[in-house]
């Protein structure tokens, strides 16, 4: 008897170590990685101890479902590695920007993959498919080869429900009764502050559940209907619209404000230049190091991403499914042809989804633009970008609205060497980072040399033109709030220059606030988001919490602002700023040459639904590689009308935009046709052109090759 007793103390000393040392252990571990040191997990333990515990819960009930499984040692470890995992992911992470791992980063994984190229050399990608490999094959060999449970008694299912409800209790006492728990709910600031105070578990569970705008306790109709009531003015109908352009700057601010930080010669002079004749000042922005599109989405739609869920990107959540008040559908309502220019990825951030639901006439990717060069870490160069600013202004009779974002600047910086030709020298730098900060100040000064060369050609165009330049967020080079004069990580500048006249003006600006700010300038008054930016005291309690309250109405709510009907619908974006156009096929002595317009390196192909192979010749031309081969019964006069446009059911627009999911339109194939798309690097098919019949091509029509 006394050994039976020894043997079930000795079970449960197991179980109390598996299930309560083991998820302490595991916590000391993920927060050291979280602090990028040894002693960073035993800190956390003795200055924030409720912190501490209440994490320690949280891993401790993911673990405790394998009380529930037959399975339960290969449930309890695969629990345990998952978050072993995370907390790798989450140190790695934090090597490469300043945000910690959330789980956003997991709907982002197509975007994260798309950029690898530009932080990780082939040895990193190898062990990183070698741990995969070895991870799962541990866990395949661990579910046949650990012991599981042959019965399951009912007393045991009651302790384990027991426990994982006394787990479950602690949390919500603790969650309710500790002031430095509940501080994460109330006093939420930015992600990567929130990380550092609250710990890894908390920040990333929350990051699950947490999403949306949490619906504020007085919202109701009487309420939206007394805010918008309150805002006045309108935009004067015989006002001369200008151009407006926004410029977003990667990773772009004033490396002046750096203590540390010496070079020979000024690193931005046009920027500089600017800044002492027009407006301007600081721009606080959601985020530092990386989450660039949380900075456009707070300029595009005039919302705070503060008041979304912790570390949530708009641009992945809700903006996939409902479009929102922006300033592109504000000045559409003025007859504005809305714009955006990026020498990056159509498909990154899932900008090509998003922008339809942020009122974009056109978007003109890299995917759809010549002479793109690379720097040395792989980004494309940012000076093509004036050329495709003026294409999106040429490409309309009327005004424009364009956004230009620009990529050049983007980390890593590490691993290059710009030599001694270099435009800028560095003398000195932070945290012994001199290699790196060679790179990214030079990098900047490229951008810079691009902010002239826009400022000059806009110069010289006979059109009113306000152009807002600002900078997205700090770069991810480990900058601490000491190494800045102003310390705070969260701050960039902008500028505002004009051929207008404006009067000069300096305001520090949040970046929801900006293009408020810009349009009240020069008088437009268009939107409620506008309206009540441009008419709220911003430095009162209320504005905050009035405009999460139009937030939510308009985004998950009834519209009370609207009177319960939402005037924006989701916009056929065209990829480009101007379609690819076919005109005809002809021989020659390579084979055969397509002839059209707006043709790029990342052209495709096809005829008869077959791609060719093709090789880009210009603009106008590509070489196609491969005989076509036109069935001998090709001709279906009924699926093409004669004027050439695309038939009612055969649903491909003439000007090739794509349907809102980004794939194709064409459901009727036009047989013996021609037909070009363009895709993304990763293949997702971003542009279709009209069909072009082979019986309308030269080589068509003279019958040569026919069967």
């Amino acid at each position: 008897m006394e050994k039976k007793k020894k043997e079930e103390q000795k079970k449960y000393f197991r179980y109390a170590m598996r299930y309560i040392a083991a998820p302490l252990f595991l916590e000391i571990i993920i927060e050291a990685l979280n602090r990028k040191s040894v002693l960073g997990g035993f800190s956390y333990f003795l200055e924030r101890p409720s912190l501490f515990v209440f994490n320690t819960l949280i891993i401790m009930l993911t673990m405790s479902v394998a009380l529930f499984f037959k399975r339960e040692i290969f449930v309890y470890t695969m629990v345990t590695a998952v978050w072993l995992i995370f907390g790798i992911v989450n140190f790695v992470v934090l090597n490469f920007r300043v945000t910690p791992f959330s789980a956003v980063d997991i709907t982002l994984l197509e975007s994260a993959i798309s950029v690898s190229g530009h932080y990780l050399n082939l040895f990193n990608v190898a062990m990183i498919i070698l741990g995969t490999v070895l991870v799962v094959a541990a866990l395949v060999c661990l579910f046949f080869m650990a012991p599981k449970h042959t019965h399951r008694t009912q007393k045991k299912l009651v302790v384990s429900g027991i426990c994982v409800a006394l787990i479950v209790s602690a949390l919500i006492f603790l969650h309710a009764n500790s002031n430095s728990v509940k501080a994460l709910d109330e006093n939420y600031t930015n992600i990567a502050e929130a990380y550092e105070n609250y710990g890894f578990a908390y920040c990333f569970t929350n990051s699950i559940i947490d999403t949306g705008i949490t619906k504020p306790e007085e919202y109701d109709e009487a309420h939206v209907k007394e805010i918008v009531d309150r805002l006045d003015g309108s935009t004067a109908p015989s006002l001369e619209y200008p151009n407006i352009i926004f410029v977003q700057l990667e990773s772009f601010f004033d490396v002046d404000t750096l203590k540390e930080l010496k070079l020979s010669k000024d690193a931005i002079p046009n920027f500089h230049a600017l800044q002492k004749r027009f407006s301007g000042g600081l721009l606080t922005v959601p985020t530092v190091g990386a989450g660039t599109v949380n900075t456009e989405f707070e300029v595009l739609a005039g919302m705070s991403q503060k008041d979304f869920g912790t570390s949530e990107y708009p641009y992945k959540t809700v903006l996939r499914k409902e479009p929102t008040e922006s300033i592109c559908y504000d000045l559409k309502k003025l007859g504005y042809a809305t714009h955006c220019v990026h020498n990056n990825e159509g498909t990154f951030y899932g900008r090509n989804k998003v922008f339809r639901n942020l009122g974009l006439d056109t978007f003109t990717s890299m995917e759809f633009m010549n002479g793109l060069e690379d720097n040395p870490n792989g980004w494309k160069m940012d000076r093509i970008l004036t050329k495709e600013v003026l294409n999106t202004l040429d490409s309309t009779p009327g005004v424009d609205f364009t956004l230009a974002i620009t990529v050049q600047s983007h980390g890593k910086y590490e691993g290059f060497e710009t030599g001694e030709n270099a435009p800028i020298q560095v003398k000195k730098a932070p945290s012994d980072k001199k290699e790196a900060y060679s790179y990214y100040v030079n990098q900047l000064y490229d951008v810079d040399q691009m902010i002239g060369a826009l400022v000059s050609a806009l110069s010289k165009r006979k059109e009113r033109t306000v152009l807002v330049l600002y900078g997205d967020h700090l770069p991810s080079l480990g900058i601490e709030k000491e190494d800045l004069t102003d310390s705070n990580l969260y701050q960039t500048q902008y500028v505002v220059w004009d051929n207008m006249g404006l009067k000069k003006k300096t305001k520090n600006l949040a970046s929801y606030q900006l293009y408020a700010a810009v349009l009240g300038r020069i008088g437009i008054r268009e939107g409620i988001i506008t309206k009540y930016h441009q008419n709220a005291s911003w430095k009162t309690k209320t504005y905050h919490e009035n405009l999460k309250m139009l937030e939510y109405d308009m985004l998950y709510g009834e519209n009370y602002a609207y009177g319960g009907n939402p005037p924006y619908q989701t916009v056929d974006t065209r990829m480009g700023t101007k379609p690819v156009v076919l005109s005809d096929v002809e021989k020659n002595e390579k084979g055969y040459l397509l002839s059209g317009e707006g043709f790029t390196p990342y052209c495709h192909l096809l005829f008869n639904g077959k791609e060719l192979p093709v090789e880009w010749m210009d603009s106008g031309h590509l070489q196609i590689l491969e005989e076509p081969e036109p069935e001998s019964e090709a001709e279906d006069e009924s699926s093409t009308p004669p004027d050439g446009s695309t038939p009612p059911d055969g649903s491909t627009p003439p000007d090739g935009s794509m349907p809102s999911d980004g794939s194709s339109s064409e459901e009727k194939e036009v047989p013996n046709a021609f037909v070009v798309q363009v895709k993304s690097e990763g293949g997702t098919l971003l542009f279709e052109s009209a069909p072009l019949k082979y019986t309308d091509t030269s080589v068509g029509r003279t019958g040569e090759d026919r069967p």
